[in-house]
């Protein structure tokens, strides 16, 4: 059965999700590099995704929740025009510096609401929402954002962590009701698979593709060992990840899904 969220979004709720992501930002790269097993993690995740975006040259793009413009370049890069928007003021701003280093100075990023699009109605060919909507408590509402800003046949690529996934198991078994500890975000609900496509499905999305992917052994251990360690388990997950894909296709930490909004008739 799928945990109950409370839809709506107050106030006080969302400035303490932008906060922590304000929080974040700084040391964000920083955090990913120090530790082979969030790096790898990340280095599946942009890859999957921008792989089922497929952006083309001349497309117009919205990354929902960009925070400091991790997939942006390559999809500049593809030659399609892109809007990043995030809740995070320093997420957009550290993006934006990344950016310009990366020598894209003029990329349009702004802070917003992914649940009040601040765009015009079927003006986008693909939205990446990635990593976000858990962090979204009316996520249905951002998901017929998305469906309102996307044209007809657009094409939205979303991921998100898997309930059902070993991580899954980590965080709502071990860590919260086994260990006691208390999770760090103040507002982190993950989905099952079933659960994401009957989401998109509900708001009037045509899902095409699903999948999973990133089958590192958890979090509890795994981003506490040493380096070395971590790096020797990078090693075997990199190279049993295509096989465990095949065998397990919906448990890995990441759902990933590409779904259609419809052509009209």
């Amino acid at each position: 059965m799928a945990n109950t969220v409370r839809p709506g979004n107050t106030r006080s709720e969302a400035s303490a999700i932008a906060h922590f992501f304000d929080e974040m930002a700084p040391q964000r790269n920083e955090l990913l590099r120090s530790n082979p097993i969030l790096d790898y993690e990340q280095a599946v995740r942009s890859r999957t995704v921008l792989s089922m975006l497929k952006a083309q040259p001349g497309e117009t793009i919205l990354d929902v929740g960009c925070g400091n413009a991790r997939d942006i370049v390559p999809i500049l890069d593809a030659k399609a025009r892109i809007i990043g928007i995030d809740v995070s003021e320093e997420m957009i701003r550290q993006g934006k510096i990344d950016l310009a280093r990366a020598g894209f100075p003029d990329v349009e990023l702004k802070v917003g609401d992914a649940t009040q699009l601040k765009l015009s109605s079927e003006s986008f060919d693909g939205v990446l929402c990635s990593e976000v909507i858990e962090h979204i408590p009316d996520a249905a509402k951002a998901i017929r954002e998305i469906h309102r800003v996307l044209k007809p046949g657009g094409r939205l690529v979303l991921s998100t962590p898997n309930r059902a996934s070993w991580y899954g198991f980590d965080r709502y078994v071990l860590w919260t009701k086994m260990l006691g500890r208390t999770w760090n975000h103040p507002f982190d609900h993950w989905r099952t698979m079933d659960e994401v496509c009957q989401l998109l499905r509900e708001h009037g999305f045509h899902v095409v593709v699903t999948g999973t992917v990133c089958y590192v052994p958890g979090f509890v251990l795994t981003y506490f060992l040493p380096r070395l360690v971590q790096r020797a388990i990078v090693a075997g997950v990199r190279k049993w990840e295509p096989v465990a894909a095949l065998l397990a296709p919906r448990y890995g930490y990441l759902s990933v899904v590409m779904a259609k909004k419809p052509d009209r008739l």
